[in-house]
């Protein structure tokens, strides 16, 4: 029996230009409230900064098709953009650390058998690649849709420069070292434990979500598509697990590699970047199609315009 398959890589994108969204920071490094508030940027300005209670740093946002952008991501032409974050911890870790890619809403999202089908390809690829601990939710009962995995295993690389050390500049490529891959293989055995004294530096990078076009590639089972018929926005989110299934979580005490294997139902967020592309009506986005949309959409618009009233 044939694996299904399917290709919406041809449909009509009606979105607007990228509008991105972070998480505003605190001048006074202070807790920050959940919520979906934040500061608009211009990625061509990147990075911006992060800071708040737990976390003092820089986040760094490179895409492959930005205009402007002279990163060649290390060769990997099929990485089509990476996040680098660094900075210090300012306090010990109350739970889990998580990295997600959410949607932002409070609303449980409405499964379709579409989107079980593209969750299942998605998990069994990140499970293929090693991300055995993804924590996935439709949302609601105080949860965001989301995927999410711990974080310090989801990371392609963490760097650690004990205090006094230069740690590694932003914009540059991250080399793999026998830490990243001991960190793989054996997350729950590396004994990652948290200094407050250490810069850390993280990179994460994505083969599968074009945002500047706003399609999903390569997922088995769903060859490509267009994002715009699920949702205008997606969230990257960094933050710990303070309650799960409505009870306290226990004190990690610096441990990294602690799992949350109930619904996050209380959580303090770090860090967010939010990717938006507002849908638009057919008559704004008919320029930018190609001439044989162009002339279909008009077409169309005649036809309808001739049909009686």
């Amino acid at each position: 029996m044939n694996s299904t398959k399917i290709d919406d890589s041809n449909s009509v994108v009606l979105c607007g230009e990228l509008e991105t969204t972070i998480q505003t920071h605190s001048p006074e490094g202070t807790h920050i409230e959940e919520g979906f508030e934040g500061t608009n940027v211009d990625l061509k300005e990147s990075p911006f900064l992060v800071k708040n209670d737990l976390f003092d740093g820089l986040l760094h946002v490179m895409i492959r098709d930005l205009p402007g952008n002279a990163y060649d991501f290390d060769g990997e032409k099929d990485v089509l953009w990476e996040v680098q974050i660094q900075g210090k911890f300012k306090r010990q870790i109350k739970g889990p650390i998580y990295y997600a890619l959410e949607l932002p809403q409070h609303e449980k999202y409405k499964v379709t058998a579409f989107i079980r089908l593209l969750a299942k390809a998605t998990l069994s690829l990140a499970r293929t690649m090693g991300h055995k601990e993804m924590h996935l939710s439709y949302g609601g009962g105080n949860e965001l849709p989301h995927m999410a995995g711990p974080a310090f295993h989801s990371f392609d690389r963490v760097v650690v420069t004990p205090e006094g050390e230069t740690p590694p500049q932003l914009g540059n490529h991250l080399p793999l070292t026998e830490s990243d891959v001991s960190r793989k293989k054996a997350f729950s055995k590396t004994g990652l434990e948290l200094d407050l004294n250490s810069t850390y530096t993280f990179s994460a990078k994505n083969r599968r979500f074009d945002p500047m076009q706003w399609l999903v590639v390569g997922v088995p089972l769903v060859r490509s598509f267009n994002v715009a018929r699920f949702t205008e926005s997606v969230r990257l989110a960094l933050y710990e697990v303070v309650e799960e299934s409505g009870i306290p979580v226990e004190d990690p005490k610096g441990n990294l590699t602690i799992i949350a294997t109930k619904k996050h139902t209380m959580r303090n967020t770090f860090m967010w970047l939010q990717m938006s592309r507002k849908q638009q009506h057919e008559h704004e986005a008919v320029e930018t199609l190609s001439p044989k949309r162009r002339w279909r959409s008009k077409r169309k618009s005649l036809k309808s315009a001739s049909s009686p009233k």
